[in-house]
């Protein structure tokens, strides 16, 4: 039931009513016995009685047009403080609401009042708004980590996830109020939040959630809405693990490529060294003992080129390059080589110009001749396209601002299941091979860095037993001539 209030009206009116009939009953009993003291003496009793009482019916009359008055005019006076006052209510709801309250309220206390209500209002509206702004920063801040980010209340009900957490865990975006236990679908990680509700120690684990490695990290937290809760964060380390395996694999291979040569040429010298060879076989020795060395050169040259390149120490100087220039300059050099062998070449037909680094593109043109000849038999033949047209742009429309060099050559060709992995360190098809002809398993790698560092890109296809195709596209700087 509802606690009885006063209003001011009411109240007013009724203390201004009982004032004036306490004042008038008060000074009626006062002047009645005074009356009756001064006539009692002087007139007989009947008249003195008489007159007294027909003074107590004037009086009386008076006083109940006084209080009748009183009531009158007091409803009319506290008119004013309540329509003040209701201005002042007015007034407080119009600022609650964002618009400009009333300035002068008739009442001098009330315009106080209404003042000392309007600084609370200002100052709260102030830190209103200070706190919605630190609240905005917080979200954006939360909501724009690379890290999910998770907060869970004691019955691992989802309070808050950011969109990070739901694209990692793969939730809902109405996932707010669930538990979370029954989205996750991964055992390891739900064995993990299982544990959050119980005083059991909550230590920092890695899990697979589908093809990601995640760093789960779970923290307890003060009371959120009268129950203790807990904070999930969870770090994606899929390309850190990757990077440490590429690592661990790089390292592997260059000991690996390193110990060969070198372990050769540690035999050949402690042969020379411990025993009286003939002239003859000590030339064959150290012949062996310089392609090894040679070898080794050539394997730390491309190394530190793959590493320049991988960590952007060097940065092409591209200029307007004739391809027919550069492919001819880097096939002077495998000339001899290649005849040989037999192997016949067919250089452009026509020439294009392209916007590229002069000394990088014959770099690539020489790794993809020097490949092609090692993988192309006695007799065969290396062929050398150049045309308009590259790759195809973002939107799937060909891209006419290209330029495609294509080498092909008529050699063993490659599988189809080690042609997407042709451009890694390292790789070769067939390693004996690729070894005894010199290679060092860095050729193309360097070729996709230093066209990709130029703007364009890399690619190849082949037919295992009749041949190999590496296209490489560069950005045009004109048309052919």
């Amino acid at each position: 039931m509802k606690p009885f209030r006063w209003r001011l009206r009411p109240l007013v009116v009724l203390s201004c009513v009982a004032v004036t009939a306490a004042a008038f009953l008060a000074a009626y009993g006062a002047s009645r016995r005074h009356l009756a003291a001064r006539l009692a003496p002087v007139l007989p009793t009947d008249l003195a009685n008489q007159i007294v009482s027909d003074y107590s019916e004037a009086f009386l009359a008076v006083t109940v047009i006084a209080i009748i008055a009183a009531a009158v005019i007091a409803f009319l006076l506290s008119a004013i403080p309540a329509r003040a006052l209701a201005r002042v209510r007015g007034a407080v709801t119009s600022r609650s609401r964002g618009t400009t309250a009333v300035s002068n309220y008739g009442v001098a206390e009330l315009q106080n009042l209404a003042g000392a209500v309007d600084r609370l209002a200002s100052e709260f509206e102030e830190r209103a708004s200070h706190l919605q702004k630190e609240r905005d920063e917080l979200s954006l801040l939360v909501a724009s980590v690379s890290e999910g980010i998770l907060l869970t209340d004691r019955d691992g009900r989802i309070l808050h996830a950011n969109p990070a957490a739901r694209d990692l865990l793969g939730l809902p975006a109405d996932s707010r109020g669930r538990p979370l236990v029954s989205l996750v679908r991964n055992v390891e990680l739900r064995r993990i939040l299982e544990r959050l509700g119980t005083d059991a120690p909550q230590p920092t684990a890695e899990v697979t959630v589908d093809d990601r490695r995640l760093l789960v990290v779970t923290r307890p937290t003060g009371p959120v809405n009268g129950r203790r809760g807990a904070v999930i964060a969870l770090l994606d380390l899929t390309e850190v693990r990757r990077l440490e395996g590429v690592r661990r694999d790089f390292v592997a291979n260059v000991s690996h490529e390193l110990k060969t040569p070198l372990t050769s040429i540690r035999g050949y010298v402690e042969t020379l060294l411990s025993d009286d060879l003939p002239d003859e076989m000590r030339r064959q020795f150290l012949d062996v003992v310089q392609k090894n060395a040679e070898r080794l050169h050539s394997i730390v040259e491309d190394l530190l080129d793959l590493s320049r390149l991988e960590s952007g120490g060097w940065r092409p100087d591209v200029e307007t390059v004739s391809t027919a220039t550069v492919i001819s300059d880097a096939w002077n050099e495998y000339a001899d080589r290649a005849a040989n062998r037999h192997i016949a070449f067919a250089p452009p037909e026509a020439d294009a110009l392209v916007i590229a680094d002069a000394s990088a593109l014959r770099q690539i043109m020489a790794n993809l001749f020097d490949n092609a000849i090692r993988h192309t038999p006695d007799g065969g033949a290396i062929r050398v396209r150049v045309a308009n047209g590259g790759p195809p742009a973002a939107n799937g429309t060909a891209a006419r601002s290209f330029v495609s060099i294509r080498v092909e050559d008529t050699g063993t060709g490659i599988p189809r299941d080690s042609l997407p992995r042709i451009f890694e360190r390292f790789y070769r098809v067939d390693p004996a091979r690729s070894r005894s002809e010199g290679g060092t398993g860095l050729g193309l790698s360097i070729v996709k860095h230093l066209t990709e560092a130029m703007g364009g890109e890399v690619s190849a296809e082949s037919d295992l037993g009749k041949g190999t195709s590496v296209q490489v596209s560069l950005p045009a700087a004109g048309p052919p001539s």
